[in-house]
């Protein structure tokens, strides 16, 4: 799998064209992980400061 795609310009210089779109589900996953366990954290970190009131 490539991660980077490139191709060559007019003047035969390699140029970068573009990231692979098989990475994207990763990001994603890793997006929605990091988002639940915010939530985890905050709504466990709310209970605590009510609880010392």
């Amino acid at each position: 799998m490539e991660i980077f795609r490139y191709k060559s310009d007019a003047w035969g210089q390699r140029v970068l064209e573009g990231a692979s779109w098989d990475l994207l589900w990763i990001f994603v996953g890793a997006a929605v992980v990091f988002i639940a366990l915010h939530a985890i954290y905050k709504r466990r970190g709310s209970k605590s400061a009510v609880d010392d009131e």
